[in-house]
């Protein structure tokens, strides 16, 4: 076959690989994924076959994510704070109808038909111990501890006409964590690599110096006699063995893109240890104080919570309103 000839069939080849693979929602949703965490996972012989299984999961995981969210709640116009979970979020109205305004010029300019708006309202919950009066049965205590609750950094996700649009965008915002997440789970799995192999660099530099290994003579010049050079070399010894073991179990599981396709399927097939979300209820008086007391006038508030790993959490509802 002339060189030419083979150019002809390779591009009739990448046009049919394109064929086939242009406009499918599965395949798109792999290349982002790939694109995202690793591009050279595309290297690896069967990659999109390995990758659809686990992507299929956290798919399901998305939807199940977005359907347990409490709401919508649907809110009347100027009167936002008639509802006892936006007033126990926001000190006053005029913060809220900004937030609002805000999302929408968000937007890209079209991009929102007509005046019915949802989306998920989202924000950060932080709890406070505070002192003060309380009734307790028939008596009143002074300086009693109490628990507040306060909510701040408020945030529209997923803005929409319909609550169903609103839900397919935040599936997809939902899936979008995951893969970045398992992204930052890989990069810090590889850098560890380079780590314990700077570690057994700088091991084997001290061990230099302190007399061992070839041309160590010179490590009598910084290091000055010391009745415990012995053991500080055993030390280092011993460090440098469990440092190289560190480094093979290392370079096995996470040096080739094998490995680091592996490692992504493993972790894309648990997105529940990336991101999770539970139901919490509340029960607040007029100063967001937390009660259990039936007598006290109070306001029983639902949200959910979602956490990420270990490190983040936020709380969130669905509104709906009209945007003026």
């Amino acid at each position: 076959m002339t060189s030419n000839e083979s150019s002809v069939l390779k591009s009739v080849l990448n046009r049919l690989g394109g064929f086939f693979h242009a406009g499918e929602p599965e395949n798109e949703l792999i290349d982002y994924v790939v694109n995202t965490i690793e591009p050279k996972l595309s290297r690896v012989r069967g990659y999109r076959k390995r990758l659809q299984g686990p992507l299929q999961i956290c798919q399901e995981h998305s939807r199940a994510i977005v359907a347990k969210i409490p709401g919508p709640i649907y809110l009347k116009q100027n009167e936002y704070s008639d509802d006892p979970l936006l007033n126990a979020a926001f000190s006053g109205s005029d913060r809220f109808r900004d937030l609002l305004d805000h999302a929408d010029r968000a937007k890209s300019q079209g991009a929102l038909s007509g005046t019915e708006r949802v989306a998920l309202l989202t924000m950060t919950s932080k709890e406070k111990t505070i002192f003060g009066t309380k009734k307790q049965g028939q008596m009143i205590v002074g300086d009693a501890a109490m628990r507040t609750i306060n909510f701040t950094d408020h945030n529209i996700v997923g803005l929409a006409t319909t609550l169903e649009k609103s839900r397919k965008a935040l599936e997809k915002y939902t899936l979008e964590i995951i893969t970045e997440a398992t992204a930052r789970q890989l990069s810090e799995i590889r850098t560890k690599l380079v780590d314990l192999r700077q570690r057994k660099e700088w091991l084997r530099a001290m061990e230099k110096m302190f007399g061992a290994g070839q041309g160590s003579g010179m490590g009598c010049v910084f290091v000055p006699f010391d009745p415990e050079k012995q053991k500080k070399q055993e030390q280092i010894e011993q460090m440098l063995v469990e440092t190289e073991s560190e480094i093979a179990a290392a370079s096995s599981e996470s040096e080739t893109p094998e490995n680091w396709l592996t490692i992504v399927e493993n972790i894309l097939s648990r997105p529940e240890d990336i991101l999770s979300i539970r139901l919490v209820s509340l029960r607040l008086n007029w100063c967001n104080v937390l009660t259990d007391d039936p007598d006290e006038k109070a306001n029983n508030i639902t949200f959910a919570t979602f956490t990420l790993g270990d490190e983040m959490q936020r709380e969130g509802v669905l509104i709906a309103y009209e945007h003026k």
